[in-house]
Formats: C-alpha cells, sequence, structure tokens
C-alpha cells in the first residue's frame, strides 16, 4: 500500500501549490483605502507672518479663553440634545450603509480578495467577482478544507 501513496505525496509536493502558500479570503470590512494626507512644512512657515503684534496677541488670547470657557459649559448640553435627536438617523443610515456594501459585495460589484502568501516575503492579491470562485481558489491554493478568512477594515 505504501509504494501506491508515495507518487501521490510527491506529486502534492511537486505541484505549484506548495506547502510554502497559504491562501486566505481576505474580507475588508471599508471596501476602499484611506489616503494618507501630509502638510508641507515648508508651505506652512511661508504662511506664517514676519512680525507678531501684541495688540493681537493679547485679544486672541482674550476671546480664546472666553470660548474655552463657553465651550466647556454649552458643549455638554449640545452634544447630549445632538445625540437624543440625530441618533435614530444615524443608526439608520448606518444600517442602510452596511446592507448596500453587502449587496454590492454579493452581487460582485464589489470583488472578493484571495490573499495568496508565500510564507517567506512574497504576497499577492487575486480578486474575484463571485464568493464561490474565491473560496474554490483558497482551497484550491490550500489543499481543500475550510477556508481561511482574513478581516481588515480597509
Amino acid at each position: 500500500m505504501r509504494p501506491g501513496l508515495e507518487p501521490v505525496r510527491r506529486d502534492a509536493v511537486d505541484s505549484p501549490v506548495s506547502k510554502h502558500h497559504i491562501a486566505f479570503l481576505e474580507i475588508r470590512v471599508l471596501p476602499w483605502r484611506p489616503r494618507r494626507r501630509t502638510i508641507d512644512p515648508d508651505m506652512l512657515r511661508d504662511a506664517a507672518p514676519d512680525s507678531l503684534d501684541l495688540v493681537d496677541d493679547v485679544a486672541g488670547l482674550v476671546i480664546g479663553v472666553v470660548m474655552m470657557i463657553a465651550l466647556y459649559v454649552a458643549a455638554p448640553l449640545v452634544a447630549v440634545v445632538l445625540a437624543i435627536l440625530f441618533l435614530p438617523v444615524e443608526l439608520g443610515l448606518v444600517l442602510a450603509i452596511a446592507v448596500l456594501l453587502l449587496l454590492a459585495r454579493f452581487t460582485g460589484l464589489i470583488p472578493w480578495t484571495v490573499l495568496v502568501a508565500d510564507g517567506l516575503e512574497d504576497e499577492r492579491r487575486e480578486r474575484y467577482r463571485l464568493l464561490h470562485r474565491a473560496v474554490r481558489r483558497v482551497r484550491e491554493l490550500n489543499g481543500g478544507g475550510t477556508p481561511r478568512v482574513v478581516w481588515t477594515w480597509s
């Protein structure tokens, strides 16, 4: 029985799907990636005034302190009122967006991503419009079984 099993094992090792490849079904909660924004320090230096006016500084300090006190007194009251008023609207909006994202995902408008990791350093992503094709590819790369899933936010 052992000689019959030996060629099967050798074929599995020599196949393009190596034991070093691990595939995951990558699911992003938010299907877009946020862009990083940076500020050029030279632009900030160029926008700064050359001379400082003492009257402007004192007036700005007084106005800032008065506004800070007003905010500390009024902010909790405003926050509670706005939270009570807008909570149903926000919940409905979040639920509607979640349903629309799920519909877009399962209809193929947002593709499913298969993350293939080499185990050393190579990592690539393959996109599939339908879930069953992505799951089939993960099983094919992992040699069967339950597909592994990786959740990311963006």
